[in-house]
């Protein structure tokens, strides 16, 4: 959980713009605005980045600065949304987000982690639940709508269809531009989560003053990053003599991030235009190398030139990256070239290696399916699904599986468990009643449905009374 108190180890130097806990929302609304945003970006944005590998690292970096909160920063959530354009926010209940265009853009991985902690900076100090409450509607549903409405319409007004056409999103929507002071106070906040984290400090002022001369250069196409978040000469100098201050430490980038930011610039460009661009790229440090054969080999395989991905994967290979990327790769390339079971054994030796990493998981799961191999996708996600688990993409392999192997009453089951993850409970209620109807599985498996579906209704009833 997120509370006040852990920003007050940052407070020393900041401006006095009162008590962050006076007009705030309390945590059980900000949690409850953290789960429908996330439920509503994981299942209805259309530019919702569902990639394990970029989810897992945004939040592996994200964890590594929320870490250095007093209360450790439980409770975080990072996401990415595939935008070409230089952005990222943060909602209440500590939901931040960052286009993938923005993480293209960075040029070291202190410069996406400043980027982080400046918008977790924004959390911290409660500055968009401040201004929301403002409106006079602090129904959390009512500001969780009105925040996705908003979100839909950051870089295209016109997309946020008609909610945004209400005085009050409208005027959420005129507000979210934070104002100097809130942005100068999460600039330090941002600042010493930087520093504590053991990330190199001159990566915020060097990435926003690179931003500030594109918008020089470029008036009328400032970065949407910057509709947000003004920023001004005076600022860049304010972090610039705060940085000056601070004991500035190098840190060089993870392999995974150098991956992670290769991956999206394949995507971002498409793998015809990126094939040309990474050939001819110079290639100087081991984790450049790593980057520009990995890239090629992500733009060979998107391009189904499968013998060029092979030789670009076989360069990479010799540089031995230490990521679990590396053998997601090489697990992609098996099932192209028609080799499930050797693509599965490639994450499972993984996972021995990784054992944190989720994505080897779906990767063994999804590999033993396209192999016609059910039961052993299921050997993969059984221990995981012992107790109900929140991941909904384990639930949709284990729906997948069970279908597989004709057994619909528990397909209905996992399917009910991801419609429940979606917030859609009525949708999970009829999966439910139809694993009830089918009649197949064992005693205690129907048990178990006829359990699940009580529970499910209870909860239907208290939302029900909940919203009345």
């Amino acid at each position: 959980m997120i509370q006040t108190a852990a920003a007050q180890t940052y407070n020393s130097g900041l401006p006095d713009l009162g008590d962050p806990a006076q007009e705030a929302l309390s945590p059980a609304q900000e949690r409850r605005i953290a789960e429908e945003v996330m439920r509503s970006v994981r299942f209805r944005e259309p530019s919702y980045l569902d990639d394990p590998e970029v989810e897992e690292y945004l939040n592996a970096l994200g964890r590594t600065l929320a870490s250095t909160l007093p209360e450790q920063g439980n409770g975080f959530q990072f996401f990415a949304l595939r935008d070409s354009t230089i952005n990222a926010f943060a909602m209440p209940g500590g939901v931040i987000g960052a286009h993938t265009g923005l993480i293209v853009t960075t040029e070291a991985e202190s410069e996406l982690a400043s980027v982080l902690g400046h918008e977790i900076g924004h959390v911290v100090q409660h500055h968009m639940a401040r201004m929301l409450v403002r409106q006079g509607n602090t129904t959390a549903m009512v500001l969780a709508s009105l925040l996705l409405a908003v979100l839909a319409g950051r870089n295209s007004p016109s997309a946020a269809g008609a909610v945004l056409a209400s005085g009050q999103a409208a005027a959420i929507q005129s507000q979210l531009a934070y104002s100097r002071d809130y942005e100068r106070e999460a600039d330090r906040v941002g600042l010493q989560i930087l520093n504590a984290a053991g990330f190199d400090i001159r990566g915020m002022p060097t990435f926003f003053d690179r931003l500030f001369q594109r918008t020089r250069s470029s008036e009328n196409n400032a970065p949407a990053y910057l509709r947000t978040h003004p920023l001004t000469l005076d600022r860049i100098a304010d972090i610039g003599s705060r940085v000056h201050q601070m004991r500035a430490m190098p840190h060089p980038s993870s392999i995974d991030y150098t991956l992670v930011r290769a991956k999206l610039e394949v995507m971002q460009l498409g793998a015809r235009a990126a094939i040309p661009r990474l050939l001819a790229r110079e290639a100087q440090t081991r984790q450049e190398q790593s980057a520009r054969w990995y890239g090629l080999a992500r733009a060979y395989l998107a391009d189904s030139q499968l013998v060029e991905a092979d030789k670009a994967y076989g360069e990479l290979a010799r540089l031995t990256p230490d990521t679990a990327m590396f053998a997601l790769l090489g697990a992609e390339l098996e099932r192209a070239h028609g080799r499930p079971a050797q693509a599965a054994r490639l994450c499972a030796d993984a996972r021995k290696r990784y054992p944190a990493r989720s994505s080897l998981i779906y990767c063994e799961a999804e590999s033993w399916l396209a192999g016609s191999l059910p039961d052993n996708a299921l050997k993969v996600l059984d221990p995981l699904l012992r107790v109900p688990a929140s991941d909904y993409r384990l639930y949709i392999l284990q729906a997948k599986a069970e279908t597989a192997l004709g057994r619909t009453a528990l397909a209905h089951r996992a399917q009910a468990e991801v419609y429940q993850l979606q917030g859609d409970l009525s949708a999970a209620i009829d999966q439910l009643q139809l694993a009830q109807r089918d009649g197949g599985g064992s005693f205690m498996e129907q048990a178990s449905i006829d359990a699940r579906l009580r529970e499910f209704k209870r909860l239907a009833e208290e939302r029900k009374d909940k919203d009345n």
